[in-house]
């Protein structure tokens, strides 16, 4: 969890920038995604991995999100060797959302305890057959930023939002929460997570 620590903190710490708030949101999708899977995040052309990795899109939709942000998305999942779960706005100036993941069998709180103080205003929100979850909201720079963290199990599944302004706060923080809500239910169902 030491590698993901720093790309968050500086994510959520830094003057963000559209569209350079993306690119701080993708490089901590690939640093997490990288300490669930079994190929080194340095190699993206590893050989595919004897175990599946995790792909938080595989619980999500384009249709969900875009409901949730109510805006039209588009969706990268990767593909099998480099899963990677992002959303990006139709129209410039949008939402977009990215889920990763880590296997970190201490937990959630365990986990929290090794970032430190992270600046944003900090909740506990109830999801659905979640062991633990978190969030995380600030705003920088005319940008809403919200990272929310949920643990299924071994399993903790990290959703980041970036919103330009103008940006309503409540549409953002409701979006990840429903977010989170639906990683929650797809891990609940299976092996890693169940």
């Amino acid at each position: 969890m030491v590698e993901s620590r720093l790309p968050l903190r500086r994510h959520l710490r830094r003057p963000l920038r559209w569209p350079g708030a993306l690119l701080g949101v993708v490089a901590l999708a690939v640093t997490l995604t990288a300490c669930g899977g079994d190929a080194p995040a340095t190699d993206p052309a590893a050989a595919v991995p004897t175990t599946p990795l995790w792909n938080p899109c595989d619980g999500l939709s384009v249709e969900g999100v875009g409901a949730a942000l109510g805006a039209e998305v588009t969706m990268d999942a990767g593909r099998p060797a480099a899963p990677r779960c992002a959303f990006a706005p139709a129209e410039e100036g949008g939402a977009a959302i990215d889920a990763n993941y880590v296997l970190f069998p201490a937990g959630l709180d365990e986990a929290w305890d090794t970032m430190g103080a992270l600046d944003g205003t900090v909740t506990n929100p109830t999801i659905a057959l979640a062991d633990d979850a978190r969030m995380v909201v600030n705003t920088q720079d005319d940008s809403l930023l919200v990272t929310g963290f949920v643990q299924n199990a071994d399993l903790i599944q990290v959703v980041n939002l970036v919103d330009p302004a103008p940006f309503e706060r409540a549409v953002g923080v409701r979006a990840v929460r429903q977010v989170m809500s639906d990683l929650s239910a797809h891990a609940a169902d299976s092996a890693l997570g169940g």
